[in-house]
């Protein structure tokens, strides 16, 4: 009897030992995982910063190509046509084919100006139709932030819950057995391999976006740039423009 008592202390204690040692070597596990979820934590702002730096850098682009260079350019176009209109007016006509040549280049140079409109407007409809279908994206993201901020509020008061129920004696170390210990042991070991697994898969992904930020990032630049120089080139155009004003005066 005292020698099976012996044997069962034994194994009881060399158990302990098992579960102690894969206790430390889950805990080296969960070091290195944390380690890489704080990481992935860093890149996760980082990619979100260019995300956020990229849309402004859009949103001026977008100021200054449309509300900019397009009224600028817009503006050139009407003042084109008004100096058009006052060439054909000034035009001598001596004879009824003169004046049906003046009235007829008239209605075209009015054809040109509203063909030219009217497929202006054609292209200002295919990018307003774009600029919906991103806002009906944005609502969803939108959506999907305010679930994930909803699964943040529900996993806290889970956490909440357990620690009262902790502080009101709900464990109870006392209760512990050789065997359960093993099968929470078991448990966390395999939360970290599906852990593990998805720190990786997130790690991943996040250098795609950053690659695509970055990407993103150099082609706003050169649209800047390009922006730029059209101005340069419409400011060009009204000196023209204002050139055969003179010259109509």
């Amino acid at each position: 009897m005292k020698s099976e008592r012996k044997f069962t202390m034994e194994n009881v204690m060399s158990n302990s030992e098992t579960n102690k040692a894969a206790i430390a070597t889950n805990r080296k596990a969960i070091f290195n995982i944390e380690s890489n979820v704080l990481s992935n934590k860093a890149l996760v702002y980082q990619s979100r910063s260019m995300i956020e730096e990229n849309r402004l850098m859009i949103m001026s682009n977008y100021s200054a190509a449309f509300m900019g260079n397009r009224q600028l350019a817009n503006a050139n176009t009407d003042e084109i046509f008004a100096n058009r209109s006052a060439i054909l007016d000034a035009m001598d006509a001596d004879g009824p084919v003169q004046e049906n040549y003046v009235e007829a280049q008239t209605n075209k140079s009015s054809l040109d100006y509203l063909a030219h409109r009217s497929g202006l407007n054609s292209s200002v409809l295919e990018i307003s139709a774009k600029m919906a279908d991103i806002n009906t994206q944005l609502v969803a993201v939108n959506q999907e932030i305010m679930a994930a901020n909803q699964s943040i509020v529900e996993f806290n008061f889970v956490q909440i819950v357990k620690n009262s129920e902790m502080l009101s004696g709900g464990l109870q170390s006392s209760e512990a057995t050789v065997e359960s210990n093993a099968a929470m042991i078991a448990r966390n070991t395999a939360a970290m391999a599906d852990l593990s697994q998805n720190v990786d898969k997130n790690h991943a992904k996040m250098e795609e976006i950053l690659e695509t930020s970055a990407s993103n990032a150099s082609k706003l630049m050169a649209n800047k740039d390009q922006i730029n120089e059209r101005r340069v080139d419409i400011m060009e155009n009204r000196k023209g423009i204002l050139a055969n004003k003179q010259k109509i005066g």
